[in-house]
């Protein structure tokens, strides 16, 4: 029988908090979007995102993509299935199976809502989420903690065109190189190549292959995790398919330290032989 602790979220077997600081390597923009108005408090017309005391952020819905568009190259790489989660191109859809999925949901058949989910859906709808289940991870709020915010003069975009609109220039507001802000994930119930892939996630952000936020051509949103804490609490191998790794319940070092000495979890993730989806 197969083990589906997983993705059950009814029990809690498993908590994991990879919690830290993160420090901007480059001009980092995560914009107010079309619909967020205007900081009257700056000179730029494309201001960052920011709380009601003025601190720029990044909110849980930014890294929760972040995550699962780097995440999704990373599965591809190693030949496994991954959907991209946007609009219809999500697992359940993608094998016809949404249907029988809600089916079982609204008849109360609990093991065969389980077992669709588990046969038919990648590793990122687990971990991520898919349309009308919860992921087995969540992202907090990142908030500056020490930040100067600058202007730069650039081309407008054509919202029409899609490209450079002739003559108009507007000012956009950015986060300084040397600002921190914090950084924090928990999961539930996570094997180790799960949390093995999380953190190979993070280490591809951190090493400068994967940038935050908007302007990314121009160079902007690189950033590198300066100290992370690991907290794993609970049992230390999930589901018949996990890899054992053999860890402290609590690990704190600085950024290129603490992934070298979390590289049995990524190991675990490179090694797993991934049962899912069925195809």
């Amino acid at each position: 029988m197969v083990d589906y602790t997983f993705i059950r979220k009814d029990i809690i077997k498993r908590q994991t908090v990879i919690e830290g600081i993160l420090e901007v390597q480059s001009p980092l923009r995560i914009g107010v979007g079309k619909a967020g108005g205007m900081d009257p408090a700056s000179i730029a017309r494309d201001t960052v995102l920011k709380d009601v005391e003025g601190t720029p952020i990044i909110p849980g819905s930014s890294w929760k993509g972040v995550f699962r568009s780097e995440g999704e190259r990373v599965l591809k790489r190693r030949n496994l299935i991954a959907c991209s989660g946007v609009g219809r191109d999500y697992c359940l859809n993608n094998f016809r199976k949404y249907d029988d999925f809600q089916r079982s949901l609204r008849e109360n058949y609990v093991e065969d809502a389980l077992k669709t989910f588990w046969n038919y859906t990648c590793l990122n709808c687990k971990l991520f989420g898919t349309m009308s289940v919860i992921g087995a991870v969540k992202f907090l709020e990142s908030r500056a903690i020490e930040f100067k915010l600058g202007t730069r003069t650039m081309v407008a975009i054509s919202r029409t065109e899609g490209a450079a609109a002739r003559g108009a220039l507007v000012q956009v507001e950015f986060v300084e190189p040397g600002s921190k802000f914090t950084f924090k994930i928990i999961g539930t119930n996570l094997p180790n190549y799960a949390i093995g892939y999380l953190l190979t996630i993070m280490k591809n952000i951190h090493d400068g292959f994967v940038q935050i936020g908007g302007h990314k051509s121009r160079g902007f949103g690189l950033v590198k995790f300066v100290n992370l804490r690991f907290l794993d609490k609970g049992e230390k191998k999930i589901g018949d398919e996990d890899i054992p790794v053999s860890m402290q319940d609590e690990i704190k070092e600085d950024g290129d330290k603490f992934f070298e000495k979390m590289k049995p979890f990524m190991e675990a993730f490179n090694n797993a032989k991934i049962p899912y989806p069925v195809h």
